[in-house]
């Protein structure tokens, strides 16, 4: 017990039921405590037991110094903790928050200035919890992305190991496959062994973020909600960029998949013609009825000097006159084909953006196959690796169509920038092209082989 308490409840003294009441002995006690005493005499001093006499508690005179002492308390308690500058006005610890006239202020100005039926005034503990309680509940919704993200990546991993089994079992049976199916696996594996770093970066920025939510949930200063509060909402932006990488590797990877599946047949072009019967149900450009093209799988087979070819696949985006020109490439069904192509440019090199451009396959004139194809296409696609676009660049003289029969793919992402004449992307074997990229001898690689993926008819 301290003098700020009643000596019989031992309640904090206040201006109400607790205010503190002198006798005559000299000891204070609460009002509330000295009227239960006066209906139940003989009344005594709790502390020295000596007697006094009062018909009712407002007989007993106020201890009005004990009183000042408890409002001066009472303002400090408010002001306790935070971080704001005293009041110009009055020199005071500021106390309270104006909502109305959006202000932080003292006693003194609450009594004087903010009195008014249309003033809000709560403390500063109070404004404290409210910004706390706001800034929390804006983050709930963000904690759920994050739990949705997390389980998307637990049932990714499933599939990709359960990809990685029956590519086993594959290999056992296809024996004229078996380099190909270990290739096939230890790529998988690879990806399992992304995943599983992204999940753990998942997992971690979880915990700084759950640090983040605490660390506001505790914070008693106005400067520490506001400093936690970037925290949380820095933290809940890298989950979400975290987050969105996931979604989109699932995404590439359940398609890579796809060529891996009975449901799918490989045709490649063979001495620049198809078979007579493919095993399959695919209808070649046609300039009067053209097919839908989006989301095509192709791939292109590239070889060093005496080393077995690599393979690089392609998904095709959108329904573009370009996309249908790199079918007919990729398929030779006009005549002219990619095979014997080689990567003889690299543009930006080691820079943002740097861009692996293919050889002409007429001889140097790249000219277009389709009329409609032209240097860029509606869709502006973003400049990241992987890219398939048309040539960078457009011929001296304005020649629109000229290099309209290149192509070429990023190497490296060139943030903020975009490609018009973009039509795929890669989706597994980009490491292949980044190799072609950083040899010396790029003339000696090419492309001895090409083709589609498709469902089987």
């Amino acid at each position: 017990m301290d003098e700020t308490e009643c000596i019989i409840c031992f309640a904090h003294y206040d201006d109400k039921e607790h205010r503190p009441r002198s006798l005559t002995c000299g000891h204070t006690t609460c009002s509330a405590c000295l009227e239960k005493a006066i209906k139940a005499p003989p009344t005594k001093c709790p502390k020295c037991r000596a007697p006094f006499s009062a018909g009712n508690v407002k007989d007993i005179p106020v201890n009005f110094a004990l009183e000042g002492v408890m409002k001066l308390l009472n303002i400090y308690q408010n002001a306790k903790g935070n971080d704001l500058p005293d009041c110009l006005e009055h020199q005071l610890p500021v106390s309270h928050r104006c909502s109305t006239h959006k202000a932080w202020i003292c006693q003194r100005c609450v009594t004087d200035d903010h009195s008014l039926v249309s003033c809000k005034v709560t403390t500063t503990s109070e404004e404290l919890n409210l910004r706390k309680s706001t800034q929390l509940d804006k983050s709930l919704p963000l904690r759920n992305t994050f739990e949705e993200s997390c389980k998307k990546s637990d049932d990714c991993r499933e599939q990709i190991k359960k990809l990685i089994e029956e590519d086993n079992e594959e290999i056992i049976r296809l024996q004229k496959e078996i380099e190909r199916k270990k290739t096939a696996k230890v790529q998988k594996e690879e990806k399992l062994v992304m995943f599983n770093q992204k999940q753990g970066m998942l997992k971690n920025k979880g915990s700084s973020y759950d640090e983040a939510v605490a660390s506001l949930k505790s914070a008693d200063t106005i400067k520490d909600v506001s400093r936690y509060s970037l925290e949380v909402q820095s933290q809940a932006e890298h989950l979400q960029l975290i987050s969105k990488e996931i979604e989109n590797e699932v995404d590439l990877m359940l398609l890579a998949a796809k060529v891996t599946t009975e449901s799918s047949v490989e045709l490649s072009l063979a001495n620049h013609k198809l078979s007579a019967s493919p095993p399959h149900n695919f209808q070649f450009p046609d300039e009067s009825n053209p097919p839908m093209t989006d989301g095509i799988l192709t791939f292109m087979d590239i070889a060093w000097p005496n080393q077995e070819p690599r393979r690089v696949y392609i998904k095709m985006l959108g329904n573009t006159a370009r996309v249908r020109q790199h079918l007919l490439l990729i398929t030779g069904h006009c005549g002219p084909s990619y095979i014997g192509l080689n990567f003889n440019n690299l543009v930006d090199q080691g820079k943002p953006g740097e861009y692996l451009i293919s050889d002409t396959y007429d001889g140097g004139k790249a000219a277009p196959l389709l009329e409609d194809v032209t240097a860029t296409d509606i869709v502006k696609h973003a400049a990241k690796a992987g890219l398939v676009a048309g040539a960078v660049f457009i011929a001296d003289g304005g020649n629109k169509n000229k290099n309209n029969g290149i192509f070429g793919i990023y190497v490296s992402d060139e943030p903020g920038k975009g490609n018009k004449s973009g039509f795929g992307h890669v989706i597994s074997g980009l490491e292949i092209v980044k190799d072609v990229a950083k040899s010396n001898n790029r003339l000696g690689i090419k492309i001895v082989s090409c083709g589609l993926v498709l469902e089987r008819g």
